[in-house]
C-alpha cells in the first residue's frame, strides 16, 4: 500500500512537472510575466473607469475582485490547456495507452499551475496596494494567503471540466473564454452577488470561487475566522465536486476512445 502510495506521489508530481514545463520553457521572462500579469491589469483599469463612468467612486472593490480573480483564470486556463492540449499535440493515445494509474495522472496536471495562480495573485496584490493604497494594516495575511490558495485550488475543478471537454470538441478554449468572462459577472469580482437577479444568484453560488471571493473580502475588510469558515468549507465542497465530475468525465471519454478506437481522433 505504501509502495503504491509513493508510486502514485511520483507520478503525480513527475507529471505535474512536465505538464508545466512543456508550456512555458520556450516562453521569455518578458513574454511570461506580461501574460500573468499584462491582461489582468489592463481589464481590471478597464472595470475600473467603467464603473466610474457609471458613478462608482469606489475603486477598492473592483481591483480586489479582479485581484482574487487572477488565480482563478490562470488554474483554469493552465489545467484546460493541459489537458486538451494532448489532444492536439498527438499525444492523448500515449495518455490513455499509458498502464499508470489514471488518477495522478490527471490531477498531476493541476500542481504547477495552482502554485502558480497563487503566486501571480499574491504579486497582484502587491502592486494594487502600492498602486491603490490598499490599506493591509488590519489584515490577516495567513487567511488572506489561503483564500487565495483555496481559490487556485478550487478552480482548477473548472479547468478539469473544460479539458475534458476539449478532448471531445474542438471549440473547449471557446468556451473556456466565454464562461471566463461570464465570471466577471457571476462570482462577485466587480459587483455583490446580491445585486444579480435571483436565478443568477443561484448559478453564481453553484460555481467555485464565490464563497472564496466573499470570504477574501471578509479578511481585507478584517473579519476573523469564524466569520469565513462556513463560506471556506462551502468553497472546498464544490471546488471537491467540479474536480470529481472532471475527472468522471475524464474516465468516460477514456472509455469511449478505448470502446471506438479513435484516440486523438475522438
Amino acid at each position: 500500500m505504501i509502495k503504491y502510495l509513493l508510486q502514485s506521489l511520483r507520478l503525480y508530481l513527475y507529471q505535474a512537472w512536465l505538464s508545466y514545463h512543456g508550456r512555458y520553457s520556450i516562453t521569455s521572462p518578458f513574454g511570461y510575466i506580461s501574460s500573468k500579469l499584462g491582461f489582468p491589469f489592463f481589464l481590471m483599469l478597464f472595470f475600473i473607469f467603467m464603473g466610474k463612468f457609471v458613478g462608482y467612486t469606489n475603486p477598492l472593490y473592483i481591483v480586489i475582485g479582479n485581484v482574487l480573480l487572477i488565480p482563478a483564470a490562470g488554474s483554469m486556463s493552465g489545467v484546460t490547456n493541459a489537458i486538451g492540449d494532448e489532444r492536439s499535440w498527438g499525444t492523448l493515445s500515449y495518455v490513455l495507452g499509458s498502464p499508470a494509474p489514471r488518477l495522478p495522472i490527471f490531477m498531476g496536471r493541476s500542481l504547477f499551475y495552482i502554485l502558480d495562480g497563487f503566486v501571480t495573485a499574491v504579486l497582484g496584490f502587491a502592486i494594487a496596494a502600492g498602486i491603490f493604497h490598499l490599506d493591509m494594516a488590519t489584515i490577516n495575511f495567513g487567511m488572506l494567503l489561503l483564500c487565495i490558495f483555496l481559490l487556485a485550488i478550487t478552480s482548477s475543478g473548472l479547468g478539469f471540466l473544460f479539458g475534458s471537454i476539449s478532448l471531445i470538441s474542438r471549440d473547449g478554449w471557446i468556451i473556456l473564454n466565454t464562461f471566463l468572462s461570464a465570471l466577471y459577472i457571476l462570482v462577485g469580482v466587480n459587483f455583490p452577488v446580491g445585486s444579480l437577479p435571483s436565478a443568477l444568484q443561484t448559478i453564481a453560488f453553484g460555481l467555485p470561487l464565490t464563497r472564496g471571493i466573499m470570504a477574501a473580502r471578509l479578511v481585507l475588510a478584517g473579519a476573523g475566522w469564524n466569520a469565513i469558515r462556513p463560506l471556506l468549507a462551502g468553497e472546498v465542497l464544490v471546488g471537491a465536486i467540479y474536480i470529481l465530475v472532471g475527472y468522471l468525465c475524464f474516465r468516460l471519454i477514456e472509455k469511449r476512445s478505448l470502446t471506438s478506437g479513435t484516440l486523438d481522433a475522438i
